[in-house]
């Protein structure tokens, strides 16, 4: 049961990166961070930069580390004490 959840969670994770759009960002992310950061309603750029994409960024880094690790886990066997 548990490497069936070990793969069940490994192949949504798998698909979620296929299906991800890496087309780049026409005028690059600079370009698009001075055209888009009053919507974030902070009036300094950097800060802006930091409180909202990066804080998405790093919850999304730490969302795909956890899953990673607990499908592995679940893959090799690993018992709950």
């Amino acid at each position: 049961m548990k490497r069936l959840v070990g793969v069940l969670l490994s192949s949504a994770l798998l698909l979620e990166l296929l299906g991800l759009d890496y087309a780049k960002v026409s005028g690059g992310s600079y370009a698009y961070y001075l055209a888009h950061w009053h919507e974030v309603g902070i009036p300094n750029l950097v800060t802006a930069i930091l409180a909202d994409w990066r804080g998405y960024d790093s919850l999304g880094e730490a969302t795909l580390l956890f899953a990673a690790a607990t499908g592995f886990y679940l893959l090799l066997g690993g018992k709950w004490k």
